[in-house]
């Protein structure tokens, strides 16, 4: 079973609790500090913490009910104020700033990331303003072992509260659980900006979906076993580089924790001509 998690301090994330509960039919029932709406095939779980600090959380719900992986609805905040609907996983490069602990990676779930893409792209015309972007790993909760990913709204209150936003996120989380795909190249990426442009046109255009992906600004902090380390979490076969901001040393970085996975490097680049849906 499949777990959406969204906290009671977002407003994005109840949101779309609301428009879940107005699909289906579900066994509302609260277990400890927790309250459970349950389906035939996934389930909603409301906590009281904010997503981003809530380690462990997988640990903490698994005593009430049982799943394999988190879905995290949540509200993504931007000082832009631009329309998106983003994906990404949680995690620390560095310093934990916003979550987690530093240096430490959430386990990702890749190929519910790509089916929800997949969903939400046939649903982009009902709200043209809005764009769909990844974004980078950022942020926590990072101790999660249970796969997980954010799936968001953004990027102020006005959209949070947008219901026919947060319908399109729900149809296309529930289209995303009962998907169940699982043919898709997983790949970490590395480079390019936080909004992850040319890993974005990959996630929605070819058939390579993302486990973790670190921007340009992770750069100094990056090393080969830790991006190893992310390759291995991401039970990815191949690593994605952004050819247009990647350097000379990344690139030693990048062959030297595909020499220790045994996976393969491939540019955005070829990925995009030889791999497209």
């Amino acid at each position: 079973m499949k777990l959406i998690v969204c906290s009671r301090e977002d407003r994005a994330g109840m949101n779309i609790r609301d428009a879940l509960l107005s699909m289906e039919s579900f066994d509302e029932q609260s277990k400890g500090d927790y309250r459970f709406y349950i389906a035939d095939d996934f389930a909603i779980a409301e906590i009281d913490e904010r997503l981003i600090y809530a380690d462990y959380i997988d640990a903490k719900l698994s005593k009430y009910l049982s799943f394999d992986e988190i879905l995290f609805a949540s509200r993504h905040s931007s000082k832009d104020g631009r329309k998106i609907f983003t994906v990404h996983v949680s995690g620390n490069v560095g310093t934990a700033d916003f979550g987690g602990k530093p240096y430490s990676l959430a386990k990702p779930a890749p190929f519910t990331m790509k089916n929800y893409t997949l969903a939400l792209k046939e649903k982009l015309d009902r709200k043209p303003e809005f764009e769909f972007t990844l974004e980078v790993t950022h942020h926590g909760p990072s101790e999660i072992s249970t796969p997980s990913a954010f799936y968001e709204i953004g990027s102020t209150e006005e959209e949070w509260m947008d219901e026919e936003a947060a319908a399109i996120v729900a149809e296309s989380l529930v289209e995303a659980i009962r998907d169940g795909r699982r043919e898709w190249n997983v790949a970490v990426g590395v480079g390019g900006t936080h909004y992850a442009p040319r890993q974005t046109e990959i996630m929605l255009g070819t058939t390579f979906t993302f486990g973790h992906n670190f921007a340009k600004y992770t750069f100094d902090s990056l090393t080969a076993e830790f991006l190893a380390k992310a390759v291995e979490l991401s039970e990815a076969g191949y690593i994605i580089f952004d050819e247009k901001s990647v350097n000379s040393r990344i690139k030693k970085i990048i062959n030297k924790a595909a020499e220790m996975t045994r996976t393969e490097v491939l540019k955005t680049k070829k990925v995009k001509k030889e791999f497209a849906l």
